[in-house]
C-alpha cells in the first residue's frame, strides 16, 4: 500500500469522492456504482482505494456479494445525500427561471402512451416550437422528478406523489378485444371459459384492472404477459382475447372490441412536474400543449373503439362480482394542484 504524506492524509474530501462513496453505498457494488456514475468499474475501485488511504480508514467490507458499507461509509453517504439534494434543488431553481423556448425537455411516460397517443400530439408541438427538443423516457418504472430524471411525467396512476404538481387529464377505460377475423359478429356470444385468454403476469398484478379481471372474470389465461403493449400485440396476432385499454386497442386495425366498456376500474392519466420547474418556459409550453390535446385524443380514440350492435356486444360480458374503486377527485380543469 502506497504511503501518503501528512498533507495527503488530511486532504479534504472532494465532491467526486463523496459521490463515489454514495454510489457504492446505494448499489452495494463497484459495478453498480460504475453504471450509476457512468464510469469504468476500475475507476470506482481506484477512487475507493484512494479515499480509504487518504482517510486512513476502511469504508467497506469486501464480501462475496459486494461491498458492505460500515459506519464511516454511511457517514460520508449521509453527507452526500444532503449535498446532492442541495445541488439538485439549485439546478431545478435555475431551470425553473429559464424563460427561453429553447432546449431539451425530458418526458417520462409508459409504452402505451408513447406508442398510441404521444407521437401525433408531440408532432404539433414540435412544429410550433422548432427550437425545443424532446427526450422520451419510456418505462413502466416511475422516474424521480426530484432527482431530475425527467422534467415531466405522464403516468397512469391512482396515487401520484403529493410532493409534485399534478393535473389529472383523462380516465382510461377498458373492454374485451379480439382479433377481427376471429369474431363472427352474428354468432351467439360464446361461454367465457371457451375462449383463449391473454392475461396479466405477476409483473402487472399491481394494476387495478389486473386485480379486477382476476376477481371478476372467471377464466384462467392460457398466456400471461408483463406488458400491456405485449398483451395488445398477442391479441392482434390471434393468440386469444384480453381486457385492454380502449384508447390503444382502438388504433390497431387488427383488433375489434367485443364487449361493452368494463363496468369496473378506470385509470387516471396524470401530468406531473416538480414545483421548482413550473416557471420554465419550455416545460410550461409542453404542459399546456398536453393539457389541451391529450384529453380529446383519448376521448376520440375511445369513441372509435365503441362496440356496434354486434350480438356479442349487446350480450356483453357480465362480471361475476365487482371490485369497488375509491373515487379520486379530479383537480379543476386548467389548475395546478399538488398531486394526490
Amino acid at each position: 500500500m502506497r504511503k501518503h504524506g501528512l498533507h495527503e492524509r488530511t486532504a479534504k474530501l472532494a465532491w467526486v469522492d463523496v459521490q463515489t462513496v454514495l454510489a457504492v453505498v446505494r448499489t452495494g457494488s463497484l459495478s453498480g456504482a460504475a453504471r450509476q456514475l457512468d464510469i469504468e468499474h476500475s475507476t470506482v475501485f481506484r477512487r475507493i482505494d484512494d479515499i480509504e488511504q487518504r482517510l486512513g480508514a476502511r469504508l467497506f467490507d469486501r464480501e462475496r456479494g459486494g461491498y458492505i458499507a460500515n459506519s464511516h461509509a454511511e457517514t460520508i453517504a449521509e453527507a452526500g445525500r444532503h449535498m446532492e439534494a442541495a445541488a439538485l434543488e439549485a439546478e431545478r431553481r435555475v431551470l425553473g427561471a429559464d424563460t427561453r423556448l429553447t432546449g431539451t425537455i425530458r418526458l417520462a411516460t409508459s409504452d402505451l402512451l408513447a406508442a398510441y397517443l404521444l407521437p401525433s400530439i408531440l408532432d404539433g408541438f414540435l412544429r410550433s416550437h422548432p427550437d425545443i427538443e424532446i427526450e422520451m423516457a419510456v418505462s413502466g418504472a416511475n422516474v424521480d422528478l426530484h432527482r431530475r430524471e425527467a422534467d415531466l411525467a405522464l403516468r397512469a396512476t391512482l396515487a401520484p406523489p403529493e410532493s409534485l404538481i399534478g393535473r389529472q387529464l383523462a380516465l382510461i377505460d377498458y373492454a374485451v378485444f379480439a382479433r377481427c377475423d376471429s369474431v363472427d359478429p352474428n354468432a351467439s356470444p360464446p361461454d367465457l371459459k371457451a375462449l383463449t385468454w391473454v392475461g396479466f403476469d405477476d409483473g402487472l398484478q399491481h394494476l387495478q384492472i389486473a386485480q379486477w379481471v382476476r376477481s371478476a372474470i372467471p377464466v384462467t389465461p392460457r398466456v400471461r404477459v408483463d406488458s400491456l403493449q405485449a398483451m395488445l400485440h398477442a391479441v392482434a396476432a390471434g393468440v386469444g382475447v384480453a381486457v385492454l385499454p380502449r384508447f390503444a386497442a382502438a388504433q390497431d386495425p387488427r383488433l375489434t372490441q367485443i364487449s361493452e366498456p368494463i363496468d369496473g376500474p378506470k385509470m387516471p392519466i396524470w401530468l406531473l412536474s416538480h414545483p421548482d420547474i413550473r416557471g420554465n418556459a419550455r416545460v410550461r409550453a409542453l404542459s399546456q400543449h398536453l393539457v389541451a390535446h391529450l384529453p380529446p385524443a383519448i376521448e376520440s380514440a375511445q369513441a372509435r373503439a365503441a362496440c356496434s350492435e354486434r350480438l356479442w356486444c349487446r350480450a356483453a360480458f357480465k362480471p361475476v362480482k365487482r371490485v369497488r374503486q375509491r373515487a379520486t377527485p379530479a383537480p379543476a380543469p386548467g389548475s395546478d394542484a399538488p398531486a394526490r
